[in-house]
């Protein structure tokens, strides 16, 4: 099953924060308003639980297997 243009730019973006890249705005506020990010005291973001919900959902149905190495160690 391929993933929708909607779903595509938010698991893009939720990917640039994973590896701390810059994301245009628009879908920095889309996934932002949408609560998958939070930010840290060091000024970046990382995923929300809810966040590594969605990545994980939409990395299944795009056959991705994409996890940071703290979700590789549960």
């Amino acid at each position: 099953m391929a993933l929708s243009k909607r779903q595509s730019a938010r698991l893009g973006a939720l990917l640039g924060v994973m590896s701390n890249e810059a994301i245009p705005e628009p879908y920095f506020s889309n996934i932002s308003s949408m609560g998958l990010i939070i930010g840290t005291n060091d000024g970046k973001c990382k995923l929300s639980e809810k966040g590594l919900d969605e990545k994980n959902r939409l990395c299944t149905l795009a056959g991705l297997n994409i996890k940071y190495l703290s979700e590789r160690d549960q």
